[in-house]
């Protein structure tokens, strides 16, 4: 099977929604203290009536929950029914264009048609009492904790609508990204978006524990920068990375290519970091790269700003699927984890590598978000291998630039998350859950990992076949 085969077939179309069956357990014990409930997002099929996705982030979103308890898991999934993904169902074909896919037809068929499907497919929180399904291009959805069933489009009360005379015409629901940051200390949930308009603002929220949200910043900006995620520190400055990719939105807007295609790199040009605080912006820059998630930052006692990140050398292609099915290289979504010091009076920020293992899907103890921290958990593989796909789990020791790596080969693995052991002090005591899919057999796995060692616990089957991107969380609550 070849690397393009693993790929698509570990992201397969999921054709059954499940209601709470019991998981066979097949290898090890699952902790009784494992109590919660583990949910996941990600494109659930990567076709629609015929047409093959151009890429995989238009993936229809698909929400799976694993609730915990007394030892035993209980699954479902269920298709998250956004407004377009019900009309197209109801219409049998496609209706809307997505952020690498535009409608079958050409030009004619998607001329000034600005009106972007909203995958709900990138990212699921539980925060304020709601469970909302994420997609960075527009609103969330509010899913039911325990049917899975969607509720409604979330727009927080109207503050994610765009009131703007252009706004209201290019975009009328403000993005809300799919990388959120939970304070530990103050339970506000911080995000952003990045809309267009007769400007581009970049917009900064803040969501009370209760749920009451507000946008707490609007940041003129000079072009509509790719941005995916963001550092929050315990202090509450924002750190963002704007990398010189942008959309030519023109070409987008008109209709002649779907968003992806047309953004443009610009490697000879440095990174300008935005420290935000509450009224002042610092600018660092640093030499180009491609960064799609930070681990954690946070601020050291002399001032200085710790950033880690996994880069990558420019955009990678690994998920657009019409480049890979017309022979182009698959591979190298793999990132190198990278530190970056801004230190108080100097411009350039200081680079160093934290290690050599390629990884990307970055989990640390969120306790310890925007705080100093030790450890950090990812997808990853060892140096030497030179694999195309990540095929493990890889453990890094911050302090002692020390890296364990735990092999699945042949499997890939899928973004794991780290859940705190009840009652633990320690900042690595826990458990790690992801899925594995076994391109041989054809099956995913749900596994359980022993945070501090990577020592396998539990391994239970899943009746089907799930996606292993993109992310997930843990609540402390059982539904289901």
């Amino acid at each position: 099977m070849t690397i393009l085969q693993q790929y698509l077939e570990a992201n397969r179309q999921v054709e059954k929604e499940y209601a709470g069956i019991e998981l066979e357990v097949t290898e090890g014990e699952v902790p009784a203290s494992l109590y919660g409930t583990f949910f996941r997002n990600g494109p659930g099929r990567l076709e629609h009536q015929g047409v093959l996705y151009r890429h995989l982030f238009d993936g229809d979103g698909m929400i799976s929950a694993f609730a915990f308890e007394n030892g035993r898991i209980r699954y479902r999934n269920r298709y998250v029914r956004t407004r377009e993904f019900t009309e197209e169902e109801e219409a049998g074909r496609m209706l809307y264009r997505s952020f690498g896919t535009n409608i079958p037809g050409g030009f004619r068929r998607n001329f000034m048609k600005m009106r972007f499907k909203n995958a709900a497919n990138t990212n699921i929180i539980y925060h304020g009492g709601k469970l909302l399904a994420l997609w960075e291009g527009g609103w969330p959805h509010e899913i039911d904790p325990v049917t899975l069933e969607t509720v409604q489009r979330y727009d927080y009360n109207g503050v994610l609508r765009n009131e703007g005379a252009v706004g209201r015409i290019i975009q009328p629901e403000l993005p809300f990204a799919a990388h959120p940051r939970l304070h530990p200390d103050t339970g506000v949930l911080h995000n952003f978006g990045t809309a267009p308009g007769a400007r581009q603002e970049l917009l900064l929220y803040q969501v009370a524990p209760d749920g009451q949200a507000r946008i707490s910043r609007r940041i003129p900006m000079d072009k509509l920068y790719f941005t995916h995620d963001y550092v929050l520190t315990a202090e509450g400055q924002h750190i963002f990375f704007l990398i010189p990719v942008a959309f030519e939105l023109w070409k987008a807007l008109l209709g002649l290519q779907p968003p992806v295609e047309t953004l443009q790199q610009q490697p000879d040009q440095p990174i300008r970091i935005l420290v935000i605080d509450e009224e002042d912006i610092t600018e660092y820059e640093t030499e180009y790269c491609f960064i799609f998630h930070f681990a954690n930052g946070y601020r050291r006692a002399d001032g200085a700003f710790i950033v880690d990140a996994f880069t990558m050398p420019d955009f990678p292609l690994s998920f657009n699927l019409h480049k890979g099915l017309a022979g182009e290289t698959v591979g190298g979504a793999a990132g190198a984890l990278t530190r970056f010091t801004l230190e108080p009076g100097k411009k350039l920020a200081r680079r160093e590598s934290l290690s050599p293992y390629p990884a990307e899907f970055p989990a640390y103890n969120p306790r310890l978000t925007g705080k100093p921290y030790r450890y950090a958990w990812g997808i990853g593989d060892h140096p030497e291998n030179g694999r195309a796909l990540l095929h493990g789990i890889v453990k890094f020791g911050l302090e002692q630039r020390q890296t364990l790596l735990k092999d699945y080969y042949p499997r890939l693995t899928g973004e794991p998350v780290f859940v705190p052991r009840p009652g633990a002090e320690g900042e690595d005591e826990g458990w790690l859950l992801f899925l594995t899919f076994d391109p041989e057999e054809s099956e995913t796995d749900l596994r359980i990992l022993n945070a501090p060692d990577l020592e396998e616990v539990a391994v239970a089957r899943l009746p089907h076949n799930v996606p292993l991107v993109f992310h997930g969380s843990w609540v402390g609550e059982v539904f289901g």
